[in-house]
């Protein structure tokens, strides 16, 4: 979390709304009756409802238009990880704040913490350095450079978080999380493994369908993106970031990102601007009145829970394949057909 004496008194408040709810006696007793569980972000929220099911209630923490680069938890964010048997969080640096308010419900081992980017193979931020006056400093490459997938931007640390934008390791947790919720709640063992498979073979699909949006594009494409969110997808799709217009997430680009995106654009002929659901129209419009372009499309980070283009993890992601594809492929006519 941010530090700064307004953090501070969130953090005061939270610590006293749970004491005073631990003090009541309902840490325990939620009104459902179901197992309580918690996820940081919309991806993993949807991934847990879908093996979870009718067997428990699931809360996403970074809700609604919320900014998870930015999250501050409430003093209910708190209350809801308390009640809750378990917190599914991204790790790798993205959502650093569950762990310190699993910490301080103080529930010992009734309450669990899974940092699920630990289960996979994440890829690594690559950092390029130059020399200065003798000196080795940082460098990200200009915006006419074929920028590094996942270059760091984000400042999580050395690992890219943003996995959830590949089904394959998407498969790797959902099994997981399975694996977990058996051993929470063995008494629900059959539902949750006949919910993991269901879940498993529409990530099958997903897969799929990248694999065939791959071979409608010709490698090494580059792209000029809204935020640096998509490193997973992109490999995926032999795609590099020519640039990004928000370099860093959650503060409004400034005219200098927009200049660099311009230029970057420009270098590589793009046609098409990319905008997030939760990103800055205004940055948007400057960048495709300047270059004269009329096509605007989105591209989801899935990194909130309201957005445009679908309600849950799988239509997201389809709508992000999908227009790569369209934008890219050099065989329009077979890309129209993947949907």
């Amino acid at each position: 979390m941010r530090i700064g004496s307004v953090a501070a008194v969130i953090a005061a408040a939270v610590l006293i709304g749970v004491a005073i709810w631990f003090a009541s006696g309902r840490a325990d007793a939620p009104s459902s009756g179901r197992l309580q569980l918690c996820a940081t972000i919309s991806p993993l929220a949807d991934w847990v409802r879908e093996v979870a099911g009718p067997d428990a209630d699931v809360h996403c923490l970074v809700d609604g238009s919320k900014d998870p680069h930015h999250f501050e938890p409430t003093a209910q964010d708190a209350l809801r990880i308390s009640a809750s048997r378990a917190v599914f969080a991204v790790g790798l640096g993205m959502d650093e704040w569950a762990e310190t308010f699993v910490k301080n419900a103080e529930r010992g081992d009734k309450l669990v913490l899974f940092e699920t980017g630990e289960w996979i193979e994440p890829r690594k931020l690559e950092v390029h350095e130059i020399e200065i006056g003798g000196a080795l400093r940082a460098h990200e490459p200009r915006a006419n450079e074929p920028r590094p997938q996942g270059s760091g931007h984000h400042h999580h640390g050395s690992e890219d978080p943003h996995y959830w934008q590949d089904p394959r390791r998407a498969m790797t947790v959902v099994a997981r999380i399975a694996d977990e919720l058996i051993k929470i709640d063995p008494a629900h063992k059959s539902g949750y493994e006949s919910r993991r498979d269901a879940c498993l073979q529409k990530l099958k699909a997903l897969d799929t369908l990248v694999e065939s949006a791959a071979a409608l594009i010709p490698k090494n494409q580059q792209l000029v993106t809204f935020h640096d969110a998509y490193g997973y997808l992109f490999e995926r799709l032999h795609i590099h970031i020519a640039a990004v217009v928000q370099v860093t997430p959650g503060v409004e680009p400034s005219l200098k990102d927009c200049a660099e995106a311009i230029h970057a654009m420009r270098e590589i002929g793009q046609k098409v601007v990319f905008k997030e659901p939760a990103g800055s129209d205004r940055a948007i419009e400057v960048i495709a009145k300047d270059l004269g372009i009329t096509q605007v499309e989105i591209l989801d980070p899935l990194d909130n829970e309201i957005s445009p283009v679908g309600k849950n993890y799988f239509e997201r992601m389809k709508h992000n394949v999908l227009t790569v594809a369209k934008t890219l492929s050099d065989r329009p006519a077979e890309a129209a057909k993947l949907e």
